[in-house]
């Protein structure tokens, strides 16, 4: 579904851009909703590379600026971790996309905190043991140039708790965005014309009770 997804995008952007691939952050925001579709990062890459014969750094900025990240629990549902073995089987490719990923990323936090190989464990995208998995989540804030909470405290503990080292490397990338609006105000904001039928009907209380 995400490969779908990306290259229905992507087609249309080309049937109205053509090749102009820096303007795709402009025209498209793509937001991955917890870690059932990062893989969308290597995804994308894939494409950019292999289709458009971009360069790994003119793919990765563009990728970046288009991907976004939500994530909505801090449960562990919610911080997936797919077999290496799964890659190598069904998406070879992307998992040598993710492997470069990897690699630059992590000379980019040794180079902020050298020495700090703990570290540098923690946040790898690959985790090595007891079993060789990719971290989603970690892919996920890698590659994309946001990540939200969904409420105020939801977004504190992600920087506090679950994604820290994160946090302290990308502290930009992290806001919230708070989940969730009441049917009423919805309508009333997206339907004004079905609001007013409704109330013409039944009465305005609808709007408050």
């Amino acid at each position: 579904m995400v490969s779908c997804s990306l290259q229905d995008i992507v087609h249309r952007f080309e049937q109205i851009n053509g090749s102009n691939w820096q303007a795709l952050p402009d025209h498209v925001a793509i937001q991955l909703n917890d870690t059932h579709p990062p893989i969308a990062v290597a995804e994308l890459m894939r494409i950019l590379l292999d289709r458009a014969s971009l360069t790994w750094e003119q793919a990765w900025d563009i990728t970046v600026r288009t991907l976004a990240y939500t994530n909505h629990t801090l449960l562990p549902e919610a911080l997936e971790t797919w077999p290496v073995e799964l890659f190598e089987r069904l998406v070879p490719r992307h998992l040598a996309i993710i492997y470069e990923i990897n690699r630059r990323f992590l000379d980019e936090v040794r180079r902020a905190h050298p020495g700090d190989e703990a570290r540098t464990q923690r946040m790898s995208i690959i985790q090595e043991t007891p079993s060789r998995k990719v971290r989603m989540a970690h892919l996920a804030v890698v590659g994309t140039h946001s990540t939200n909470g969904v409420a105020e405290i939801h977004t504190r503990l992600l920087r506090t708790r679950l994604l820290t080292d994160f946090a302290e490397l990308f502290p930009e990338r992290f806001n919230n965005k708070t989940n969730g609006v009441t049917p009423r105000r919805w309508l009333l904001e997206a339907n004004p014309g079905l609001a007013k039928l409704i109330s013409d009907a039944i009465g305005d209380a609808w709007i408050t009770d």
